[in-house]
């Protein structure tokens, strides 16, 4: 059984979409439905089927999204026991991102780090920073990268970089003309969120507590997937918002502008997390060590691209 075929099933079934998991591993949607036919041939039933514009289990195709689950962690876990015997440098990584980290830092330190350890295998999943934590508790990833700190008693972790809130608006918004704006005189103004479980929210809502602000007293006109949704949508001019200076490095691109806060706690920290475990394989130890060494020039790094 080839595993990848439950690799893609299982991210189907998890995004309910066919162009979304086209996406997130590089792929034509057609070379995802034809894998999936693949596996309604080999078991001779119906596995997914549509509900709306969603796709869901059918019951058989529940089972099998469970056990296909199971024996992906059974191989990696395999693999993972493997390589701690290993005196190699060939190994594996599985990392997990919040949405800044994952989508405006991360891609440019992995693709240095596989420039020096080329036969470590990396895979990455990005998803807010609520559903790494418990990833990591649960020992599915091997390191996470995310936007906050929450405790959890199965990870360990280390504040990494230093991150700065800005709000955005659109190029022709009255705020515009501004270099520094108060978050007292945002209140009235059309806000986008991140949803639910994002760490960029989660600042924000501290950010906002810290200045007496109820989020209750916003006018939240929607919530977005991601920050470059919420950038899509303020360049649109569906109102302003507060995200990661990390996501505006192109901005000037755009026809958004971003203002700083003139708030002294306007910031925010990235934090390196991991299972909290005495011993761990080689490659993750190698691993964090890099993220460590590139915690004080990592702007620096980054700004070279």
């Amino acid at each position: 059984m080839n595993l990848n075929l439950f690799k893609t099933y299982v991210r189907v079934v998890e995004s309910q979409n066919l162009s979304k998991t086209a996406e997130d591993f590089g792929i034509s949607q057609p070379a995802v439905t034809k894998q999936i036919q693949s596996l309604e041939d080999i078991f001779g039933v119906l596995l997914l089927e549509r509900s709306g514009r969603k796709l869901k289990p059918t019951e058989a195709g529940e089972i099998l999204y469970n056990y296909a689950k199971d024996v992906i962690k059974a191989v990696e876990k395999t693999e993972r026991a493997m390589e701690e015997l290993s005196d190699s440098r060939r190994g594996s990584l599985y990392l997990g991102a919040s949405t800044i980290p994952g989508q405006y830092i991360l891609p440019y330190l992995i693709k240095l780090y596989k420039d020096k350890f080329t036969t470590v295998s990396i895979s990455m999943d990005i998803a807010d920073t609520e559903k790494i934590f418990s990833r990591i508790g649960e020992r599915d990833l091997d390191i996470g990268i995310v936007g906050g700190w929450i405790n959890n008693r199965k990870v360990d972790g280390f504040p990494w970089l230093e991150d700065e809130l800005v709000v955005v608006v659109p190029q022709n918004h009255k705020l515009a003309v501004y270099q520094e704006v108060k978050l007292k005189n945002l209140v009235t103004e059309r806000w986008i969120f991140r949803e639910k479980g994002s760490g960029t929210r989660k600042a924000i809502e501290s950010l906002l507590a810290d200045n007496d602000i109820r989020k209750e007293d916003l006018n939240i006109y929607m919530e977005a997937g991601s920050t470059e949704a919420v950038l899509a949508m303020v360049e649109s001019g569906v109102g302003i918002s507060i995200v990661s200076r990390w996501a505006i490095k192109n901005i000037e691109v755009r026809n958004i502008k971003a203002i700083t806060l003139d708030e002294v706690d306007a910031k925010r920290l990235f934090y390196v997390i991991y299972p909290r475990q005495k011993v761990r394989r080689r490659s993750v130890n190698n691993f964090l060590d890099y993220l460590k060494t590139l915690k004080e020039s990592t702007e620096a790094i980054i700004a070279k691209q």
